[in-house]
């Protein structure tokens, strides 16, 4: 098993929240400002701050950002076009509704990604689509969860996430696909139940457990593999496509390598949908070439900032976002 940073604790006293929420209370708590939970089934708590009252939902989503801006950038198709303004790049796309004629389909270039446009969480979001057959199955999935579906090219690279709080960048994370690394002696599945320890179902815990189901075996085959496999010593299996932290991913910590040409990429783009506190998404083909234009796509703006990737990555540095998160929050008013 690879050496691991995470050491998440909940918070006394609050652990039925999600952990962003729990991390943005805990400084509330330091700050001995006073507060009042609403609702804690929504995450939902008013904080005090120079006779000004401030409503703060799962962490981040706070008078912080507008509700134009909110709004932007919970409509990917919207999003798109905000960066497209400011000449930010982006993967090549096309929107689809409902009763969309079959024929544009055929312009489609593979590999292909298709996504909801407002859905969260990766929910119904397929990846490097080979085949018409496979496209056809993603739409059609897709549409179960939006009325509307976006079909792009597929980009190579990594999805970092970057967190911008008032134009700086205060933490970047590379989430990786759920995996396990072979000893020679456990069987994957035993590597998976390893790994799980200290992880949650459900946000309240920064990182989620991988859970073993068709996604998974299906990956597996694919490597001629099974959960009782056992893998040599040092070698990284993959289990799923997708970098969620909601099924099993790691979050690693980044900050400290990334140039600052994607930095300010990162501050362009939260900037162009006039975005206070987001986390950006940008896939990089190759972090050592040099920076270019040609070597990254903007993927996706998301003003409901996940913070606990952040404070308790699987592996690096507690980047303590919290605190510049308050502060843009009770500097808003």
């Amino acid at each position: 098993m690879e050496d691991t940073t995470y050491n998440f604790v909940p918070l006394a006293g609050y652990e039925q929240f999600e952990a962003t929420t729990q991390i943005i209370v805990a400084e509330i708590l330091r700050r001995k400002l006073p507060f009042e939970i609403i609702d804690a089934n929504k995450n939902l708590l008013a904080v005090t701050y120079e006779n000004k009252e401030f409503i703060i939902h799962e962490g981040t989503i706070s008078d912080a950002n507008s509700l134009i801006a909110y709004w932007i950038s919970n409509d990917k198709w919207m999003t798109r076009q905000f960066l497209q303004r400011k000449g930010i790049r982006q993967a090549k796309g096309i929107l689809l509704e409902r009763g969309f004629d079959p024929e544009r389909l055929q312009k489609v270039s593979f590999p292909a990604v298709v996504k909801p446009v407002d859905t969260d969480h990766g929910i119904a979001v397929a990846t490097n689509l080979q085949t018409h057959n496979e496209l056809h199955e993603a739409i059609n999935n897709a549409f179960l969860h939006a009325n509307r579906v976006i079909v792009e090219e597929y980009f190579t690279g990594r999805e970092y996430r970057f967190l911008v709080i008032d134009d700086k960048v205060r933490a970047i994370a590379y989430r990786e696909p759920a995996n396990v690394t072979g000893d020679g002696k456990l069987t994957i599945r035993q590597l998976i139940e390893q790994k799980n320890a200290g992880r949650g179902t459900d946000y309240r815990h920064p990182l989620l457990r991988i859970v073993i189901d068709e996604e998974v075996l299906r990956h597996l085959k694919a490597f001629q593999l099974t959960p009782e496999s056992i893998l040599p010593e040092g070698e990284k299996v993959y289990l799923r496509k997708n970098s969620n932290l909601s099924t099993g991913g790691d979050s690693i910590d980044v900050t400290d390598e990334m140039p600052d040409y994607y930095r300010e990429v990162a501050i362009q783009s939260a900037q162009a949908a006039g975005l206070k506190l987001a986390g950006i998404d940008i896939i990089i083909n190759n972090l050592l070439a040099p920076p270019s234009t040609e070597n990254y796509i903007v993927v996706e703006l998301n003003a409901p900032a996940m913070l606990s990737m952040h404070n308790f990555p699987y592996i690096g540095k507690n980047r303590h976002v919290e605190k510049y998160v308050l502060d843009c929050i009770l500097n808003s008013k």
